[in-house]
């Protein structure tokens, strides 16, 4: 899991990457043009002598009529030997992914968009390989796997309040600011609390903002390894601090130690103070039980910082022969 920062280094070195790819294909294309076309070779040889001569004379403060006519006369001769090949005046010219910045990255001094572009495709890839769904969208939570009977704590049906959860969410990611609240879904496994979230994170990347996921437990084990490490930083805790949203997904699967509620403590409160939402998935649905395991003071912050949606259904993944 990297920090922004460290994302945006390593977008670069993608762009870096790109770029010197297309030097090179560029390079190999000339070459191979040079070996198969000796009349190429020729007017690129006649261009580079008439250019040294045009120096030389400037240099030996010489007239220089003569060699700028025979520049120009060979400049005339190589342009002519490139569309032969249907090549343009400025002959094998790189394919840069990215026209603006001719991927160097910078445009005028600025970072240029392509970088933010680059940035949000690997913070997907990350996601993708943590989460055990991929990113998914809203256009693929089915409302009508949701049962169509009515439900007596909710005084209707689920899928008619699953539609209600569905359309909140989606207001939610595309009007998301860093300082949103936060969320929590909690109901039993399989009901799509985190199809949900990784929904938002689908919209919310797209929007530009940088979002990261992970699950409770992997988040609580790495952070347990950094804390032991003595010679170690906390970038994965440092990550979690920074992203604009947060995704803990699970919450509950953890294993709970002294440490666990210590750092937990620590991100959500920076979290909060710092006014950036957090969007937690929980099979607790019990808030006694939920302040017994993370201490009150935890509990508080978390379930004061969101807006609670409880999951009513059965379990999907039952549905789909055992996919999630």
């Amino acid at each position: 899991m990297r920090t922004k920062d460290e994302l945006f280094r390593e977008a670069l070195r993608h762009i870096a990457a790109r770029r010197q790819q297309a030097v090179t294909a560029a390079e190999r294309d000339r070459a191979a043009a040079l070996a198969a076309h000796p009349e190429l070779r020729a007017a690129e040889d006649a261009r580079t002598h008439a250019g040294l001569t045009l120096t030389l004379a400037a240099a030996r403060g010489a007239d220089q009529t003569v060699a700028a006519a025979a520049l120009k006369t060979a400049d005339e001769r190589l342009t002519a030997a490139y569309a032969t090949l249907g090549l343009g005046p400025e002959g094998f010219v790189p394919h840069y992914t990215c026209p603006t910045c001719k991927d160097t990255g910078m445009v005028n001094g600025r970072p240029c968009s392509c970088v933010a572009e680059a940035a949000r495709t690997l913070r997907r890839e990350e996601i993708n390989a943590a989460s055990p769904l991929a990113l998914c969208s809203f256009d693929t939570f089915e409302l009508d796997r949701y049962p169509a009977e009515p439900e007596p704590e909710l005084g209707g049906t689920p899928r008619d309040y699953m539609g209600k959860v569905l359309a909140y969410c989606q207001r939610y990611a595309n009007s998301f600011t860093p300082e949103s609240r936060g969320l929590m879904f909690i109901g039993s496994a399989g009901l799509g609390k985190t199809h949900m979230a990784l929904a938002i994170a689908d919209t919310v990347l797209n929007r530009g903002f940088d979002v990261l996921y992970t699950s409770s437990a992997a988040l609580a084990a790495q952070l347990g390894r950094e804390h032991f490490d003595r010679a170690a930083e906390y970038p994965w805790l440092d990550a979690c601090k920074e992203a604009d949203l947060l995704i803990l997904d699970d919450l509950g699967t953890e294993y709970i130690s002294q440490l666990t509620i210590s750092v937990l403590y620590e991100l959500i409160n920076t979290r909060m103070l710092c006014h950036r939402p957090t969007i937690y998935t929980s099979n607790i649905v019990d808030s006694s039980i939920f302040e017994a395991r993370y201490t009150e003071k935890v509990a508080s912050r978390i379930l004061g910082s969101c807006q609670i949606f409880k999951f009513f259904g059965t379990d999907q993944r039952l549905k789909r022969g055992g996919k999630r």
